[in-house]
This record gives C-alpha cells, sequence and structure tokens, in this order.
C-alpha cells in the first residue's frame, strides 16, 4: 500500500473513532439501559456509516490501545491491519506498519 493510501485509510479510521467518542457520551444512558450502544464502524472506507452495536467494556478495553478500531467483519485491510478480537458481529483490529500506528496514536483524541 502506498504511503499516500496508508494516511488517508488512518485518517478515515481516525475521523470514526473521533465521532465514535462523542456518539459514546450521548449514548451512555442506553447502554446503561441496554448493555450495548451503537458505534460507527471504524473501517478505512469514507462514507461507511454502518452501525455497529458494541457492550460498553468493549468500547473501552478497544480504546485502551490507539492502534485499535472497531470494524465489521470484511471491513479490515489485511495489508496494514490483523484482528486481533472477534466479537461475531464486528473485529476489533489493530494497525501494524509503524507509520499508521503513529498517525492512529497523533489523532487518538484520548491521548
Amino acid at each position: 500500500m502506498d504511503d499516500e493510501r496508508l494516511l488517508r485509510v488512518g485518517r478515515n479510521e481516525a475521523l470514526y473513532r473521533q465521532v465514535n467518542e462523542q456518539i459514546k457520551g450521548i449514548n451512555l444512558g442506553t447502554a446503561t439501559m441496554t448493555g450495548d450502544f451503537g458505534v460507527i464502524c471504524e473501517c478505512g472506507t469514507l462514507g461507511c456509516t454502518t452501525q455497529i452495536m458494541v457492550s460498553p467494556h468493549v468500547y473501552e478495553q478497544t480504546r485502551t490501545r490507539s492502534d485499535h478500531f472497531i470494524v465489521l467483519p470484511g471491513h479490515q485491510i489485511d495489508e496494514i491491519e490483523v484482528v486481533v478480537a472477534d466479537h461475531g458481529t464486528f473485529y476489533v483490529i489493530e494497525k501494524t506498519p509503524p507509520e499508521a500506528k503513529r498517525l492512529a496514536e497523533e489523532m487518538d483524541p484520548r491521548t
């Protein structure tokens, strides 16, 4: 994957993560009642707005690593990501190239 595409994919994923941080704040009440809340797939495809139901625990566990993202099965990019957890309806993926890890950390709203 060329550097330009790697950066574009990384920015898209980081943008979705930022949106999900805002969604989490809004949906905490729903998560308390149902156990899950909806987030947007954090894949690298601009325009993917598919909602994924995730538990607050799994969401927070994923957010402990800047290079981890929540995506639908099949939305991972095998060239630059590896599946680290399979939750059935979604995966947690980890960025593998050092440049992608660095960009994910730089754009992490929690760091």
